[in-house]
């Protein structure tokens, strides 16, 4: 009896400390805080060590990409360090003009970006393949680049625009319809209303 105690003690110690450590990892999946009170208490410290200024400068690092979707992170990765100011000016622009809160709108903003500049850069390097005006026939090679290319752009094109289109339709405004009338069927773009004195033919055939 005491040793089938002692196996459930054991049981519900490991039970406890599962709970525990999943208890860690989802809020460091979910919280907003994650690493920002480590970071508070070494930046409040009037000298670091060599151990702690590497521990900032990763806490910033993982803070930041914990924080990507928010501050654009992700969205600048598409490009060279060179071009990102351009991805983080445009894209601060589109969140601005569409005022985008939740998630999955910053996505789509992200997405938009992201495509945007794909479709320009493989535009300027199609360009001279095509419009390069030279004494030289156009060679196999010069052909399959500008077929390969086109197609990259044909499909970062309909990329762009699935995800605008898909923005504008999550920032129209509800649509409210309010009806008065006997009887009234409504589908989408159309509203029939029957009233009940009015005299309905009968189409079956006599």
């Amino acid at each position: 009896m005491k040793k089938q105690n002692q196996k459930l003690i054991k049981k519900q110690d490991r039970k406890a400390e599962l709970d525990r450590i999943t208890g860690v990892f989802d809020k460091s999946m979910s919280t907003d805080s994650v690493g920002i009170e480590e970071i508070l208490s070494l930046v409040n410290k009037e000298k670091l060590t060599e151990q702690e200024t590497k521990r900032l400068n990763q806490l910033s690092q993982e803070v930041t990409e914990i924080h990507g979707l928010k501050n654009g992170l992700w969205a600048g990765a598409a490009t060279y360090k060179k071009y990102r100011n351009f991805i983080y000016t445009t894209r601060a622009s589109l969140v601005k003009e569409f005022n985008c809160k939740t998630s999955l709108e910053l996505m789509l903003v992200d997405r938009i970006v992201a495509n945007y500049w794909r479709a320009m850069r493989i535009e300027t390097l199609l360009c001279p393949y095509i419009e390069w005006n030279d004494d030289y026939p156009f060679s196999q090679l010069r052909v399959n680049i500008i077929k390969e290319l086109s197609k990259s752009l044909e499909s970062a094109s309909r990329q762009l625009t699935t995800s605008i289109l898909l923005l504008k339709e999550m920032k129209q405004p509800g649509l409210n319809v309010k009806i008065s009338a006997g009887n009234a069927f409504v589908a989408q773009n159309q509203q029939f209303n029957l009233n009940k004195n009015e005299n309905i033919e009968n189409n079956e055939p006599k």
